[in-house]
């Protein structure tokens, strides 16, 4: 133990200095650096390494004792760490006096110690396994070890005071979206202050991918102000790769026990077929399944696969692709490969980028990357296919996911074929049992050997009564018999038998041969029905369905076979025939005012005496309602057709005493001829047809033949119906104007609007021969919505570059106002066109004011409130009644050009126009004359004080351009008259 006092003769002259500096630590050492005494503080800061100093310390002091020095700097190693310290020599006079020595510890400044921390921590970082990185407050790449650097292939001259993007720049663009995943989290951590925990993937350029532990924290100094960034990321790739093939192997045992039970504890194995596929999917991570039904599809020429899709699943974001497969035979060349595996009971298991082309087609439009079928098997037979597909990069499928997947498929299979064999012997028994249809069984002897209950119920006899006899077929021997049960093996026929009660009766009998492995007959199944009820309703039904419930009479169908034989026999015997098409004349009225009974009871009549009226061989049909046909054989000429018909005219005329009343009923009866007007039934009928609705037409109660014309004028009225309904879409149909003109001033103030067809063959087809068929087929409603707005588009742009054109006036079909909404299509169509709808006029019809008044009423307000004018258009032609005329908005009226053709010469007329202006004028109505061709008619007008007109006398209907025309001549007071 060192003296802690300096009190020895040859260290005694030390003492003075250790008690005036007691902090300091001092030693007695001799000449060879041998420490001989310390004071506390030596010993204390010494206690780590002994009393003595360290070999190379004491190596320094002698040297430098030699060499006198008095101060100098050694290095001690403290509780491993370095410290330095500055050592102060102190000599005795004598020399044979021990040496002193104070250990004086340097102060390092900051800097110092700074740079020796940072030192230590970059060897620690350089060190570590991890992945790390220091970012500054701007999120700029102050230090990375090593292993952060290589990951991401950084070169180590690049990334200081960078921030992420400025990195992801310089590197392979696969780390792209990872750095910018980075910088997110990297402003998440800022933003909230809270450390970050997370797994990442990044993806290599090599391929592959490696799965990082990703943990940040920032720092912040004592302003709490953003100092430092830290990222550790750890690389688990190894860890997750060895979780995932446990998971994996716990995952597919899991879904075999799982599939197995399943399809192993359910009745039925539809209820868990899906649950199958998606346990497969999700278990040997696929992405959708599939499974498909197979069926052979035998035609003359070929064999075809079809196959049905039972029940799919596919994981969210994955469409399904059961469609596809549908429509994909197994059997076309370019599949003859999985053809030839899948019917041997082989999977097909294949990456899609390895499948040749053909193969690879089928799956390139459905991103699979992955592709499994497997097939299930019944009995050696490819009943149907397991289709498994992944849709996104994954290890490829491993033999023990392919045997498993195999084993699944096995196990479905098995639950199949047990459901469908247990259905199959489920479903004979019951329908042996309980089907109404008698069953027997005969063995190749031709003797009963089992029966079912309605073989009791047809017959009447019980089992035990029949076994062991001949079944009567047996007995029969129908003619090809044995011979169909040999060559086809079943036999169907007709038989008569005879019950236990003696009754007879007609049975329908279905035979089958039942043959074992080796070919030979077992047994024979026969199935048999009693039909003899079948066969009397068959007899019933045969009459309903060609025989007119009411009259008796043969209806169409049995009349078109009936008059088919008819014309074969005058065909034969080059005579001629005759149809009578009979309408009678007033029906429904009798109808309606006496009842359906009596119209029933007028029917019965009329029939009556339609057969009286003809011979026995005549042929007397109802074609319904009203309706009746003769067909008239073994005629010399027209005349005699035309005698029967006048015939039965003169019977229908006398009276029919029905209910107590008295009715008179007239007919009208169209003739045709066979063979001039035609060569079958159909061609005749309507001929006879055609020349009946002539005699309507022209007043009924008489008798017509048939004439080529007629059906020339309905093949015309055919024709032009459909190219009518063609023209508005070939845009032939055209607007053209008439100019109307103030009779005060000669200028033209507006326009009618008249509707054209430009036929491409025909020519301009009037509105007078199309119009009325397109009120007919309801056409106009289309027709009229676009003459009105392409007159009202015209307008507008007339008026704001003319504005002394100040009205056009467009015709509206009473049946436009009857079958639409036309105040709204007029209100819509002002919206679009954005029209003054001032300027618009719509000239309505006197006919149309009788129809429906109120609702005419109604809609002309409507038209009004929009701002629209109305006019009467031709009026004094119809039958207007001047209480309508009262209650009616209207403003204007148009003089027919009927009375102003003969103006001013024709008193009547001259009268007639004077009295339609007079009461206009009262009623407060503007009034406007058409037709004016003639300037002596001009004048009669304007002393009557007529205030506008039209007509050739002025202007012919023209087309928008050439109208314009009119506008600027008008304009410059150049407009001339054409009469």
């Amino acid at each position: 133990m060192l003296p802690t006092v300096f009190d020895h003769h040859s260290t005694a002259w030390l003492q003075p200095f250790a008690v005036t500096m007691p902090d300091m630590a001092m030693l007695a050492i001799n000449r060879r650096a041998v420490s001989l005494a310390a004071n506390e503080q030596a010993l204390s800061l010494l206690a780590p390494i002994g009393k003595e100093l360290p070999k190379e310390s004491r190596q320094v002091l002698i040297e430098a004792m030699r060499e006198g020095k008095t101060e100098l700097n050694i290095t001690l190693t403290l509780k491993g760490l370095k410290r330095d310290f500055k050592c102060r020599l102190f000599y005795p006079q004598h020399t044979r006096r021990a040496v002193g020595l104070m250990l004086e510890e340097e102060e390092k400044t900051l800097t110092d110690q700074l740079l020796h921390m940072q030192s230590i921590v970059h060897s620690l970082i350089e060190m570590s396994p991890d992945l790390i990185c220091i970012k500054d407050s701007d999120n700029r790449w102050m230090m990375a070890n090593e292993q952060m650097l290589n990951t991401f292939q950084i070169n180590h001259f690049d990334f200081e005071f960078l921030n992420n993007r400025q990195i992801a720049q310089t590197l392979h663009p696969v780390f792209r979206n990872s750095f910018e995943h980075h910088e997110k989290s990297d402003q998440q951590v800022w933003q909230t202050r809270q450390p970050y925990h997370n797994e990442e993937l990044v993806h290599l350029p090599q391929g592959g991918h490696k799965t990082l532990e990703v943990h940040k924290v920032a720092y912040y100094d004592r302003k709490d102000l953003p100092s430092h960034l830290i990222t550790v990321a750890r690389d688990v790739s190894e860890q997750k790769f060895i979780q995932t093939q446990l998971n994996n192997r716990s995952a597919v045992l899991d879904t075999l026990i799982s599939c197995d039970w399943m399809l192993h504890s359910t009745e039925r194995w539809q209820t868990v077929a899906e649950n199958v596929l998606q346990q497969c999917c999700l278990s040997f991570r696929f992405s959708r399944a599939t499974l498909l039904q197979h069926e052979n599809i035998h035609t003359r020429n070929k064999t075809e696969m079809r196959s049905k899709a039972l029940f799919h699943w596919a994981m969210n974001g994955f469409h399904a692709t059961y469609e596809h497969w549908e429509k994909v035979s197994f059997l076309t060349p370019e599949l003859q490969r999985w053809h030839a595996l899948l019917a041997q009971g082989q999977p097909v298991m294949c990456d899609a980028l390895s499948l040749p082309e053909a193969e690879r087609a089928l799956l390139k439009s459905h991103d699979t990357v992955n592709l499994v079928i497997v097939p299930l098997m019944l009995d050696d037979d490819w009943w149907g296919s397991m289709v498994i597909e992944r849709c996104f990069d994954a290890e490829p499928t491993s033999s023990q996911e392919l045997g498993s997947l195999m084993a699944i498929g096995r196990t479905l299979s098995v639950a199949i074929n047990r459901e469908q064999t247990g259905k199959h012997l489920k479903l004979a028994k019951i329908a042996f049992d309980s089907t109404t249809e008698g069953i027997m069984i005969v063995n190749p002897a031709g003797e009963l050997v089992g029966i079912n209950q309605g073989y009791t119920l047809i017959t009447g006899y019980a089992e035990e009564e029949v076994l062991g006899s001949k079944p009567q077929i047996f007995k029969q021997r129908p003619r090809g018999l044995f011979g169909a049960l040999k060559r086809h093996g079943k036999w169907s026929g007709e038989i008569e038998n005879v019950r236990k009660n003696g009754e007879s009766y007609t049975e329908w009998m279905t035979i089958t041969a039942v043959r074992n492995h080796a070919n030979a007959i077992t047994n024979y199944v026969g199935v048999f029905a009693d039909i003899s009820e079948m066969k009397r309703s068959q007899r019933q039904l045969n009459s309903l369905v060609n025989h007119d419930p009411l009259t008796g009479l043969p209806n169409r169908r049995l009349i078109n076979h009936l008059f088919a034989h008819a014309i074969q026999r005058s065909g034969r015997n080059e005579q001629q025939a005759a149809i009578l098409f009979i309408d009678l004349d007033r029906f429904k009225n009798i109808n309606d005012s006496l009842g359906h009974y009596a119209g029933d009871q007028l029917l019965l009549s009329v029939t009556e005496r339609l057969r009286q009226a003809v011979r026995e061989s005549d042929i007397v049909g109802r074609l319904g309602g009203d309706e009746f046909i003769i067909m008239l054989e073994n005629l010399r000429s027209k005349a005699d057709a035309s005698q029967k018909a006048h015939d039965i005219l003169e019977a229908l005329r006398v009276e029919f005493n029905i209910d107590h009343h008295q009715i008179f009923v007239s007919g009208s009866i169209g003739i045709s001829m066979y063979p001039q007007d035609g060569q079958d039934v159909e061609s005749l009928i309507k001929a006879a047809d055609l020349a009946m609705y002539q005699v309507k037409n022209n007043g009924k109660n008489h008798v017509a033949f048939y004439d080529a014309a007629l059906s020339r004028d309905a093949v015309e009225h055919f024709q032009l119906e459909t190219e009518l309904r063609q023209a508005l879409n070939k845009n032939q149909l055209n607007m053209f104007y008439q100019a109307q003109i103030d009779l005060k001033t000669g200028m033209i103030i507006g326009a009618e609007a008249l509707i054209r067809w430009m036929h491409p063959t025909q020519g301009i087809i009037s509105p007078a021969k199309f119009i009325p068929l397109a009120e007919e087929t309801g056409l106009i409603l289309s027709i009229g919505e676009w003459a009105l707005a392409q007159s009202v588009r015209q307008a507008h742009a007339w008026h704001q570059q003319y504005p002394e054109f100040k009205k056009i006036a467009i015709n509206v079909s009473a049946v436009q106002i009857m079958k639409s909404k036309f105040a709204d299509t007029v209100y819509g169509i002002l919206m679009e066109s954005e029209c003054d709808p001032s300027i618009i006029e719509l000239e309505i019809t006197e006919s149309t004011l009788m129809q429906h008044t109120q609702h005419v009423v109604d809609t002309f307000n409507q038209l009004k409130l929009l701002g629209i004018s109305i006019a009467i258009d031709d009026f004094g032609t119809g039958y207007s009644s001047l209480s309508h005329l009262k209650r009616l908005p209207l403003d204007q009226i148009k003089i027919d050009r009927s009375f102003v053709k003969d103006l001013p010469n024709d008193k009547d007329d001259a009268a007639i126009t004077s009295a339609i202006y007079a009461m206009a004028t009262q009623l407060g109505f503007t009034v406007v004359a058409e037709g004016v061709e003639t300037e002596e008619q001009e004048k009669f007008l304007q002393r009557l004080g007529c205030q506008t007109a039209q007509g050739y006398l002025y202007a012919y209907p023209v087309n928008a351009d050439d109208f314009v025309k009119l506008l600027t001549l008008n304009n410059q007071r150049k407009i001339k008259r054409h009469a």
